[in-house]
């Protein structure tokens, strides 16, 4: 989709001033009033303007992650590299090792070394303030899988209400209505997902848009949403596992989980397996991602698939587009479901056996 150029012409008619004004706003000048400089940025946030730079080969671009350990931003990091080389720019990549403490400290460093971009990933909602405070307005920031992040940066995501809604979905026309929801968070876990949900103050937009769209194919269907199946995890094997071994102690009733990533469904799966709870005959499973270990698992894993690294390619591009004087956009990348072994028709009986409290060998 063709984006029109904002041009400094455009900001000076928005901020009411001169073209020569708006200039010596952008280059730092100091001979305009504090209250007419002002003007003119939030004009140039509004409208998106940020001012060309020279393409370079020492560009040098920043890229923050939430962490290295997740394969899906593993695999987003190498989307962006495989064009950052092909330009000849250099990526300094920074993970937030899942602290939202450490992600500001990683956005002031990106500030201090004076990068000719920003692409974020953000963990928490706590850091969006800094970023005018902390990048020029000469810095062009693309925000990575989240969205209504900041005004002035653009945003590239995949619409994870569309994927919580295509998974319950499915389960929904097999005939389950005791659906199970783990979602992921870093850093505390909410209690009350529903209650969580209403806030949106920190946590992984990602879960809290598939809850969503969990919550409307239950609607679509005349199901009721229960609290005791909406569990709070976090992004690895070993919390799914922690999680459905707690789940299953509760006693609540269920048929099938859907879970907010492979890694934490493979623990899923090994947890049932321990308590000799067949998957799919007995429950059901879906993953996100449709990562390699939706391949490797036993049952192989029904997974809602996004490409982390089409979304980096993308960040990747549209960030370029910024620093060529493209105004801000916003791309929603759509995810698809794709069935394998672990779903399966939701049976008319007693569908898992008690908990039994021991882990398996």
């Amino acid at each position: 989709m063709h984006r029109k150029k904002i041009t400094i012409t455009d900001v000076a008619k928005a901020a009411g001033v001169s073209i020569a004004t708006v200039s010596r706003v952008v280059n730092h000048v100091n001979r305009v009033e504090p209250s007419v400089a002002k003007r003119v940025r939030e004009a140039m946030y509004t409208l998106g303007y940020v001012p060309k730079k020279p393409n370079h080969p020492n560009a040098v671009i920043a890229l923050v992650v939430p962490s290295l350990e997740n394969p899906f931003f593993s695999l987003v990091v190498e989307g962006i590299l495989s064009r950052a080389n092909i330009e000849g720019e250099t990526l300094l990549v920074f993970s937030s090792e899942g602290s939202a403490v450490q992600e500001k400290k990683n956005l002031h460093w990106a500030a201090k070394l004076g990068v000719d971009g920003l692409l974020f990933c953000p963990l928490s909602d706590t850091s969006a303030s800094l970023l005018p405070a902390l990048f020029a307005i000469s810095t062009p920031v693309v925000i990575i899988y989240r969205h209504d992040y900041c005004d002035f940066a653009s945003h590239i995501y995949y619409d994870n209400e569309m994927g919580g809604y295509l998974a319950t979905k499915y389960l929904l026309k097999a005939g389950h209505r005791q659906i199970a929801f783990f979602a992921s968070f870093w850093g505390d876990k909410p209690s009350d997902l529903l209650n969580f949900h209403d806030r949106r103050l920190m946590g992984s937009y990602s879960s809290l848009d598939r809850l969503k769209g969990y919550q409307n194919a239950l609607e679509e269907y005349g199901v009721t949403v229960h609290r005791e199946l909406l569990c709070s995890t976090g992004y690895t094997y070993e919390s799914g596992y922690a999680m459905t071994r707690h789940f299953l102690s509760s006693l609540c009733d269920f048929t099938a989980i859907i879970c907010c990533n492979d890694s934490v469904a493979a623990g899923v799966l090994q947890a049932l397996r321990e308590q000799n709870i067949e998957v799919p005959r007995q429950v059901s499973v879906i993953g996100y991602d449709a990562s390699f270990l939706s391949d490797i698992t036993r049952p192989s894993l029904s997974s809602v698939h996004q490409d982390p690294k089409v979304l980096g390619r993308t960040a990747f591009d549209q960030l370029q587009a910024r620093r060529s004087g493209e105004g801000k956009a916003d791309v929603i990348l759509k995810p698809n479901l794709v069935i394998k072994s672990s779903t399966g028709q939701c049976e008319n009986k007693e569908q898992r056996p008690s908990y039994d409290g021991k882990t398996g060998q």
